[in-house]
């Protein structure tokens, strides 16, 4: 995340904090709806278990659903999506 948040500071240091804090809310929200309506399931299919996936801000959040928690796998820019910023 610090690397992600570092590479955007480049653009814009309010750009960096607005994205910085859009997916730590993003990820939780998580904690209390694990399969939002926008997530979408990855298929791993050397990985077992429910992996999924969130768009926050330009950036793809994959996540595994665990029977008490939520395990952030990683954080990867989404290349369908440009910014604008």
């Amino acid at each position: 995340m610090e690397r992600i948040v570092r590479q955007l500071q480049g653009a814009s240091l309010i750009g960096a904090e607005r994205a910085k804090d859009d997916m730590v809310s993003r990820i939780r929200s998580l904690g209390s709806n694990a399969a939002p309506s926008d997530s979408r399931k990855a298929r791993f299919d050397s990985l077992p278990g429910d992996i999924r996936s969130v768009l926050s801000h330009n950036h793809r959040i994959y996540y595994l659903v665990e029977e008490q928690r939520i395990v952030v796998l990683d954080v990867i820019l989404d290349a369908e999506i440009h910014s604008v910023e």
